[in-house]
């Protein structure tokens, strides 16, 4: 805000207090000269105080673009009242009698609907993303007050049905109702952390319907005479409107919603025994159909509120297991990673140099010892055949669903699980859809699994694998000709190795479903599941991250079981007997203990 500005709203804001108070000090009985009413206080200084709160939210609209519009509305009522007022000293207070309904009522009414419909408004801005079972409660505690109010508040019951009464006359009780129906609804909503600008204008309309209230009691009596104390609660109201519009400007007004534990249906609860209570009273004692009808509507609302608040727990716990499940599933990808980085990076390159050394060692005893050196050759095999071990254990270890898609990524698997054998295989795509990391992975790991159990327990001569990827999730179907689920189901009663109850425990995890079945015709296995897809994990999928050029470069260097290893070339050179067998052995491995050839950094294997 600028220099003048700020110095124009400060000095707006100093003479309106000023003003104010010397005001209010005239309400305090007593001070007067002669109680009731004097022209030169009661009208022109309470309507220059009217005046310069008007123009206080004038100039905040003018400062702020902030709830603009909600604050308009609320100046736009002050306006209407100010003439209202101005309407009634200056003309309907000398009549005789006074008409009732009148231009000044017109005014005072379309005051109150015009402070509503700003309080909306800036509501709707403020709670736009919140869940809607927060303005349900909101709901539920305005209606709940306002009966409360209507049945106990003296000067606060709407005379319907009356004979003789104006309808003006119960546009007010009704008005005020409505207004502490909304400042009552406005703070259930935001809570009490909501800050300065909404406490003080709920505190505004609280103090309306007060003096409002306490008008319309004395009026009843014919014990209202201007220039009392009770004045002093309108002044006090609008002086608390012009405090929320100026602690509006602040910038630090923010709240966190808190759907957790048995809290959100506490105060649900507490207007459900105020009903309750409310409907016990009208059993002995007269309660007006309004308040009956208030009351009976905030009782039904809370039976939907209840409804709705286990549907959102169950759908939070839903969101949270998934959460979890994604992260162990993140979590061991990670650790996945790690193992074989490590195993790539010592174990294999280790059997490699050994691989190496003891290739130029058989050079070297082929013509001194050609006993020893078959030995040699016997122990080359055994070294070789570890790292080839150690090579399918890194595939099994590394998931290239990470930067490639579940059909790409199951094609790879089929060709590495059903290696060396006859099984005919098949990866179907029928969907289309992006699919989040943690889906793909989840998706990928139960296929891969029933693969290896179609080609270690079912015996299968072929497998098809179909992949239907949608906006609402994955559905994966794997089958087998096979010896079908009777006997996979035996097989798997001797140990855990079919992975069965992995694979049914990390679809459940997800959300999804799992099952296993007699194939076609009766024939084989039909492994089936479906992963949802939640709307994190949507935007997630949405969102394509592209590899710099470090991280390409890193990761062909540690890929597992790559065939451009240098070292695995090397060895199997040696084996051929294409290295010579004179040189220098110590130069051939890699360094060991902490003198690495780079340094060790966590690098995902693809």
């Amino acid at each position: 805000m600028p220099h003048s500005t700020s110095s124009l709203m400060r000095a707006t804001t100093w003479v309106t207090l000023v003003l104010g108070t010397v005001y209010a000090v005239t309400l305090v009985p007593g001070v007067r000269p002669t109680p009731g009413y004097h022209a030169g206080i009661d009208w022109w200084l309470n309507m220059t105080v009217d005046g310069l709160v008007i123009l206080v939210l004038v100039l905040r609209c003018a400062f702020d673009r902030r709830d603009r519009l909600a604050w308009l509305f609320m100046t736009a009522g002050l306006v209407t009242a100010f003439a209202a007022s101005t309407a009634y000293f200056a003309y309907y207070r000398d009549l005789d009698p006074i008409p009732s309904p009148s231009w000044a009522d017109a005014g005072w009414v379309l005051f109150y609907a015009l402070l509503a419909i700003g309080l909306v408004l800036r509501l709707r801005a403020r709670a736009r993303r919140m869940p809607f079972s927060l303005s349900l409660d909101g709901l539920i505690a305005g209606l709940t007050a306002a009966a409360l109010a209507e049945t106990f508040v003296d000067g606060a019951q709407v005379p319907l049905g009356d004979d003789g009464v104006a309808g003006v006359t119960a546009a007010y009780p009704i008005a005020d109702l409505l207004l502490l129906a909304l400042a009552v609804a406005a703070l259930a909503i935001l809570g009490v952390g909501v800050g300065w600008s909404w406490w003080l204008l709920c505190a505004s309309f609280v103090t309306f319907f007060v003096t409002d209230a306490t008008y319309a009691g004395l009026v009843a009596r014919d014990a209202y005479a201007g220039g009392q104390p009770v004045d002093l609660g309108w002044l006090l109201a609008r002086l608390l409107l012009a405090g929320a519009a100026l602690a509006s400007l602040r910038r630090t007004e923010a709240r966190p919603v808190d759907l957790e534990g048995v809290s959100v249906l506490a105060l649900p609860g507490v207007c459900g025994l105020a009903v309750l209570g409310l409907l016990s009273y009208g059993i002995h004692a007269e309660v007006s159909p309004l308040a009956a009808l208030m009351a009976l509507t905030a009782g039904v609302l809370m039976v939907g509120r209840t409804a709705l608040t286990f549907q959102e727990l169950r759908r939070l716990t839903e969101d949270r297991q998934r959460a979890l499940s994604e992260r162990l599933v993140e979590i061991q990808d990670d650790e996945r990673a790690r193992i074989a980085a490590d195993v790539h990076d010592d174990s294999i390159q280790a059997l490699a140099a050994v691989d190496l050394r003891l290739g130029a060692l058989r050079n070297r005893l082929r013509h001194r010892a050609p006993g020893e050196a078959a030995a040699v050759e016997i122990v080359m095999d055994a070294v070789h055949g570890a790292s080839v071990r150690l090579r399918h254990l890194l595939f099994e270890l590394e998931t290239p669903v990470l930067d490639a898609s579940l059909t790409d990524g199951l094609r790879d698997a089929a060709v590495q699980v059903f290696e060396d054998s006859d099984v005919a295989w098949s990866v179907e795509d029928r969907g289309e859809a992006p699919l989040p990391q943690q889906t793909r992975v989840s998706a990928y790991r139960i296929a891969r699994e029933a693969m290896v159990n179609a080609r270690k327990h079912a015996e299968a001569r072929r497998v098809t694998v179909t992949v239907d990827a949608t906006e609402r999730g994955v559905e994966v179907h794997v089958v087998d000709d096979g010896r079908g689920v009777g006997h996979a189901a035996s097989a798997r009663s001797g140990g855990r190795h079919s992975g069965v109850v992995a694979m049914r425990d990390r679809a459940l995890a997800s959300g999804g479903w799992w099952r296993s079945e007699l194939g076609p015709d009766g024939v084989g296995t039909a492994v089936s599941f479906f992963l949802p897809m939640s709307s994190a994990g949507a935007a997630d999928a949405s969102r394509t991250a592209p590899q710099s050029a470090g991280e390409q470069v890193a990761d062909e260097v540690r890929r597992a079981g790559h065939a451009d290893d240098e070292m695995a070339l090397q060895a199997r050179a040696q084996q051929r007997g294409e290295v010579a067998g004179d040189g220098p052995l110590e130069q051939v491995g890699r360094p060991t203990g902490s003198q690495h050839g780079r340094p060790r950094r966590k690098v995902r294997l693809r």
